[in-house]
């Protein structure tokens, strides 16, 4: 019998597997999504003239005689606010990597999870505030009564604000709790 294990290092064993499933399981799912988004916002790249056939048949619109600029613009500003996730999701990986090493609470761990939530929560608000923007790129060529200033907000974008804010709120609990132990330390 290995005698460096300690029997509350035995029993600890799975949890730490568990932690360590989930935070795995969030960092792929979180990277895979950044991907997804990628792959999403340039899509109307791969072939611009369909693209805009499809929105503009939406919008009733002829999209068709816009300039290359204005989708290139509107992709653009998508992908700033991309930036963003990916600034996110970095910062995701950097919490989760202090959790792996620490199994524990740590203002680090925290104050990295708190930058990732808010560079999601910035993302998200300003990708709601933003898309009336887009539309507007999009049907800048077109006679100022025709042009839109399409606002839209999707179950999608509720979704994110939720996550952001779940995220944020924990970050901060495990921030709080963290000075909680340390006080405790002290005392003992």
């Amino acid at each position: 019998m290995n005698s460096s294990i300690t029997p509350s290092a035995k029993r600890h064993a799975p949890l730490r597997r568990k932690v360590a499933t989930v935070i795995w399981t969030l960092r792929v799912l979180g990277s895979i999504y950044t991907l997804w988004v990628l792959l999403h916002i340039l899509h109307p790249l791969r072939d611009p003239s369909e693209f805009l056939h499809k929105v503009g048949s939406y919008w009733q619109r002829d999209l068709n005689t816009g300039a290359s600029w204005q989708l290139g613009s509107a992709v653009g500003l998508n992908l700033t606010l991309w930036f963003l996730l990916l600034a996110a999701v970095i910062c995701l990986w950097q919490g989760t990597q202090h959790l792996l090493r620490d199994m524990g609470l740590s203002t680090i761990t925290s104050s990295w999870l708190q930058r990732g939530a808010w560079a999601g929560l910035g993302c998200a608000v300003l990708g709601i505030v933003t898309r009336p923007l887009w539309s507007y790129l999009v049907t800048l060529h077109l006679p100022p009564q025709s042009q839109l200033w399409n606002w839209e907000i999707h179950p999608s974008d509720l979704l994110g604000l939720l996550i952001c804010g779940v995220l944020l709120m924990l970050s901060y609990l495990m921030a709080w709790m963290s000075e909680i132990a340390e006080e405790n330390k002290a005392f003992v």
